[in-house]
């Protein structure tokens, strides 16, 4: 029998409010500012065994105790970030996050620091750590697990502040910004070409500064050496703490949020003084055949400057944001005060022409300032490696360094580029080139620096005008790389960069082969001959040379990336940058293969045919994808 609409009222279910089944699971990612707690405590317990371990004992069975001073500095250095991020959690976890993530990244070069004092506790040059009084055997001691721990946990807590940043960044208003031009917007773009320069020069300072030696020591017992002579846990080491500090001043400036880009510098800054500040300090107050070394007075400056520049970022952002409003408000009201000629649209067109005049003007005065700075590393290369390289006794012949053949074609190359940035017709379209080029010149120079480093350790030989020309060369190409990139920032000022354009994935299929076999280009040798050896990647500790080599490697990679989510003609040009810049290196082969007897091909040279050839595809395909 059918039941009557009464009866089936009656059966009807009740609204009813359903329990959550899984708890904070079915809200999406978990809350930040737990995992910010979590990267707090572990920065600060990493904090905490850093102070424990020069007391502990470092290594033993007789080692003095440590320079007071230097271990003040390096403690402040490991405490700061997690300090600063404990006060910053309440208002923001992603800037907590951030200061833990760029400590982090700089511990994981201080671990490997550490590992020497499991090697060769001697050489390790720890002077906030203990100080070796003999050259005796000596063996880590608890204090060396407890700094090992320390780092470690540093580490951890970075790893942590990453995830914090990232599950933050999924939040409503992150990167927002009440000037609409500056709404989730790179930072790079928020503070302007000028202040970003600021920074990346700051962290270059850095760079270039931790090559030299980080004291000057007559004592006996403590060999001091620069990066390159250094044993493979401290050279290791201090580089991962250079390409630390330059990574994370690369991803604060493509952030969209300033807080986050300020805690990030903030973060490295400090920990990297902790290392520089500790050696300044060792060197000014250990006495007893100790001084302090010009690297590390610079570097010290540079973090210090690198934190300043980090904790005016928001300022500086905000301060951009609010002559952004200003400029706005005042266009309306000039609007609002002629609705005659509003109508007309007259003004808005001129206001529009002189806005797109003034942005045309500033991306030209950053493209005359890279391309003078590249003709003037390009002609002080090619003084350089005309005048004598070395000095020798009187009566001595002047001996030829071939590879000056090689870096006298890498600055024509460069000047010749560099030319074309001063025609504002063709400086956009080369700027991506010039941004690849300066790499392969420091390349070239390093190969004549390290013949001069090799030729001075016979008596009487020294460097010439030559060298310290080619070492303002270096200088004032690393400047055009730097000018190169402000000059790429301030072109994509007026593009939409809020939406992350995916790479193309035909330019990667051939670019992404095309970098690794330049990569192994430069790792291995040119040529082999008889009784010649030349350096490869394998030989250790590097020289000159193998680090300018991986320098341009490392530059090579980039633009490769860059290239795959770049317009098709800047891909181009920077993919035709990087060949030329490896056809550079390839000339190497016939320009100073006379040095050797019965010189060979080697397989560095047949893989920079490839690369060449390979990098030139990549910029074709790069053009083709945008024609279909």
């Amino acid at each position: 029998m059918a039941s009557s609409p009464r009866d089936r009222s009656r059966t009807r279910a009740e609204p009813q409010r359903v329990a959550e089944a899984n708890g904070p699971d079915l809200r999406g990612p978990a809350d930040p500012g737990r995992t910010a707690a979590a990267a707090i405590a572990a920065g600060l317990l990493g904090a905490v065994l850093v102070a424990l371990a020069a007391p502990a004992g470092v290594v033993r069975p007789e080692a003095g105790a440590a320079v007071a001073a230097a271990a003040v500095v390096a403690v402040l250095g490991a405490v700061a970030a997690p300090v600063a991020a404990l006060v910053a959690a309440r208002r923001s976890p992603a800037v907590a996050g951030a200061l833990t993530a760029g400590a982090g990244a700089v511990a994981l070069g201080l671990l490997v620091l550490d590992l020497q004092l499991w090697a060769r506790p001697v050489d390790a040059n720890r002077l906030e750590l203990f100080r070796p009084l003999t050259a005796a055997h000596l063996s880590a001691g608890p204090g060396a697990y407890a700094v090992l721990a320390g780092h470690a946990l540093g580490v951890v807590a970075g790893l942590l502040g990453m995830l914090t940043v990232a599950r933050a960044s999924h939040g409503d208003g992150y990167g927002h910004s009440s000037y609409p031009d500056h709404d989730g917007a790179s930072v790079g773009r928020r503070i302007g070409a000028g202040w970003g320069a600021g920074i990346v020069l700051a962290a270059l300072v850095f760079a270039v500064a931790s090559l030299a030696g980080p004291l000057r020591s007559s004592d006996p017992v403590l060999l001091v050496h620069p990066l390159v002579g250094s044993p493979p846990a401290t050279a290791i080491g201090s580089a991962l703490v250079v390409v630390a500090v330059l990574v994370v001043v690369a991803a604060a400036l493509v952030s969209v949020a300033p807080g986050v880009a300020a805690g990030a510098l903030i973060g490295a800054g400090t920990a990297a003084f902790g290392l520089s500040g500790s050696r300044l300090a060792a060197g000014a107050a250990a006495g007893d055949g100790v001084a302090l070394a010009p690297g590390s007075v610079v570097a010290a400056v540079a973090c210090a400057a690198l934190v300043a520049l980090g904790v005016s970022l928001p300022a500086v952002a905000a301060a951009r944001a609010r002559r952004g409003i200003a400029g706005l408000a005042g266009g309306a009201g000039a609007q609002s005060a002629a609705p005659s000629t509003r109508r007309s649209g007259k003004p808005t067109a001129k206001a529009l022409a002189a806005a797109e005049a003034a942005a045309r003007a500033r991306v030209d005065r950053w493209h005359r300032r890279a391309g003078l700075a590249g003709i003037a590393a390009g002609l002080l290369a090619a003084v350089g490696a005309l005048l004598p390289v070395l000095s020798v006794p009187d009566g001595l012949p002047q001996p030829q360094i071939l590879a000056t053949r090689v870096a006298l074609v890498a600055a024509a190359v460069l000047v010749v580029a560099s030319a074309w940035l001063l025609l504002s017709e063709f400086a956009a379209l080369v700027r991506p080139a010039v941004g690849v080029l300066w790499a392969a010149l420091v390349a070239a120079v390093a190969a004549v620096l390290q013949s001069v480093v090799v030729a001075t350790d016979l008596p009487g030989v020294g460097p010439g005008p030559g060298a310290w020309v080619l070492g303002l060369a270096t200088v004032a190409a690393a400047v055009t790389g730097l000018l190169a990139w402000c000059a790429g920032s301030a072109e994509r000022e007026g593009i939409d960069t809020s939406v992350d354009t995916p790479p193309r994935r035909a330019v990667l299929l051939v670019g992404m082969p095309a970098a690794v076999v330049s990569v192994v280009a430069l790792a291995l040798p040119l040529y082999r001959g008889t009784g010649y050896g030349p350096d490869s990647v394998t030989h250790w500790p590097w020289g000159w040379d193998m680090w300018g080599r991986a320098l341009f490697a490392v530059v090579v990679v980039v633009a490769v990336w860059v290239a795959a989510k770049a317009r098709p003609a800047r891909a181009a040009a920077g993919s035709l940058g990087a060949a030329a810049g490896m056809g550079v290196y390839l000339i190497g082969w016939p320009l100073t293969s006379g040095r050797v007897i019965d010189p060979v091909v080697g397989p560095g040279g047949v893989a920079a045919i490839l690369g060449v050839a390979a990098l030139t595809a990549t910029a074709v395909v790069a053009v083709r994808v945008d024609r279909r």
